[in-house]
């Protein structure tokens, strides 16, 4: 398939079925049928890395660095314990999913703190992108607080690993882009084999569970690991990287992602029957983040139209 917006809305098909997949593995477990993911995913990304490569030569001691043991486990390792937790506290998966999406907030976040960025940008760049941090944070506000400040009820362990999802995501994110594409398949690689000797000593105070798990237990793990995590990725980078090649506008390409948190809660409450997306409050949070979002993988973009003529960078 050599058609980059066709190769994005499979993509975001799959990641759409995420939060449902993720809820339904911590309704059974906390680390074994993530595990299990991880290690359909690494299977799979090895798979189809050996055919894209024709071979396994491209693994290497060359091709590997220390900042892929490090960064790597960010994306699956902490990202993936933290949304079963954030879900198993809530007792949704809702909630965490719109705490998920801060990840562009950290992204720029962390890549300002780590790259230093602010000091080559304008006054109106800084005044955008705080912007957008700040309106991700209101959105965070009147989530935990369901849309009043003033009850003092915050479900404080759902609100932290949620929060840990978007950092962790977003740390991962900003470090995944300096890596050269034909360096991708390496570190992903790195990154779900680490997360699963990470993980493997906590699964195995679950295996009591293997037992009782049933074969909709493991299609769903599967389908995280191996179609969302494996697949999914795959083609989200070749999607790219095609648009790349045949000059088309890759903003526009990364721009159809800002549609996944809506596909993704639309299929949660059509699947699972959670119906937060009906209460004002929720709908708030969930329009604030988007926006935050757009503002903040927009920046550029969005100083060049308030002041065209501006140098922000």
């Amino acid at each position: 398939m050599n058609n980059p917006r066709i190769l994005a809305l499979f993509t975001i098909l799959l990641w759409s079925f995420g939060a449902y997949l993720t809820r339904l593995i911590a309704l059974r477990s906390q680390f074994l049928l993530l595990a299990l993911a991880f290690l359909f995913a690494f299977l799979t990304l090895l798979v189809v890395n050996g055919i894209q490569h024709r071979g396994f030569s491209f693994i290497n001691r060359q091709s590997l660095k220390l900042g892929y043991l490090l960064f790597g486990p960010l994306g699956y390792f902490v990202y993936s314990v933290a949304y079963n937790q954030s879900s198993r506290s809530y007792n949704s998966i809702s909630e965490p999913t719109i705490l998920n999406y801060t990840w562009p907030v950290f992204t720029i976040i962390f890549t300002d703190l780590v790259f230093n960025r602010k000091s080559r940008r304008s006054l109106l760049f800084r005044m955008v992108e705080a912007a957008g941090i700040l309106l991700g944070f209101c959105s965070i506000v009147i989530l935990a607080t369901r849309g009043n400040p003033a009850a003092f009820q915050i479900n404080l362990p759902g609100i932290f690993w949620g929060l840990l999802t978007g950092l962790s995501y977003g740390v991962f994110s900003a470090y995944s882009s300096t890596i050269q594409e034909d360096r991708q398949g390496v570190f992903l690689l790195v990154a779900t084999l680490v997360s699963l000797a990470l993980i493997a000593g906590f699964a195995m105070g679950e295996l009591d569970l293997l037992k009782s798990l049933t074969l909709k237990d493991l299609a769903a793990a599967f389908a995280l690991g191996g179609l969302l995590d494996g697949i999914g990725y795959t083609a989200w980078i070749r999607a790219n990287r095609l648009a790349h090649q045949q000059q088309e506008d890759i903003s526009a390409i990364a721009s159809l992602m800002l549609i996944l948190p809506f596909t993704s809660l639309l299929i949660v409450s059509l699947l699972l029957g959670e119906n937060q997306l009906l209460q004002p409050y929720f709908i708030t949070s969930l329009l604030l983040i988007l926006v935050s979002s757009i503002i903040c993988q927009k920046t550029s973009a969005i100083v060049d139209w308030i002041k065209p003529e501006g140098k922000h960078s």
